[in-house]
């Protein structure tokens, strides 16, 4: 009876013990899903916290109060001006007309030469800036530099002196005027803009007086 009894009860252990362990390893289970959600659920809100941050960072107020895209920033200053094509060449033209003045003026060779430079300089900086107020009255875009053919006519021009520099010079001086004049008579006669139409047609007299200048100073060079 007793060795009976001694079984049931190391049964009766053995039973609990199992339980026990069951238990022990449902409720491990269970921390560690408990673990993982809470884990996902802070990786979560890092990321919608990093994904707000960013959209902030992106966005600035500007000067009226209201919220703008940074990236709106970057756009050109210009972006919202007009383009007038005969506005844009002459603007171009003018800055190389100035700049070749007062090249002529410190490497030319001759009187008539240097003499010529600073009447350029002066017609051309005058006219220039006359263009310009028109433009930024009007809405239209102005050229901040010259282009890359007239910076390189600069360039070759800038290497030379005396002599040397009044033969390439005044020769590229009737070409370009010529070239002008041609452009400021079509502008005087159909340009979408009136008051560019006026400006191209009075300063036609002052480019056919640099053009007959340069051809009178090129029929007394050697």
């Amino acid at each position: 009876m007793m060795q009976v009894i001694n079984i049931f009860n190391r049964q009766k252990k053995f039973i609990m013990k199992k339980h026990f362990f069951n238990l022990s390893f449902v409720l491990a289970a269970g921390f560690i899903m408990l673990s993982c959600n809470n884990t996902s659920d802070t990786e979560k809100t890092n990321t919608d916290t990093t994904k707000t941050a960013m959209s902030d960072a992106n966005t600035s107020p500007n000067p009226n109060g209201t919220m703008s895209d940074s990236n709106s920033n970057k756009m050109a200053p210009n972006s919202n001006l007009k383009t007038n094509e005969f506005v844009s060449k002459a603007g171009a033209g003018g800055m190389m007309e100035v700049a070749m003045g007062k090249l002529a003026q410190s490497n030319g060779g001759s009187n008539d030469v240097k003499d010529y430079g600073k009447m350029l300089e002066k017609d051309h900086g005058e006219a220039g800036d006359k263009l310009k107020s028109i433009a930024n009255a009007e809405g239209i875009s102005f050229p901040s530099t010259m282009t890359d053919e007239q910076s390189q006519h600069m360039a070759h021009l800038q290497s030379l002196t005396g002599a040397d520099f009044d033969k390439a010079f005044i020769p590229m001086m009737i070409d370009d005027h010529t070239k002008d004049i041609a452009e400021f008579k079509k502008a005087a006669a159909g340009n979408e803009n009136e008051k560019v139409k006026n400006f191209a047609s009075t300063t036609l007299p002052t480019l056919e007086t640099h053009l007959s200048k340069a051809k009178s100073i090129k029929s007394k060079m050697k």
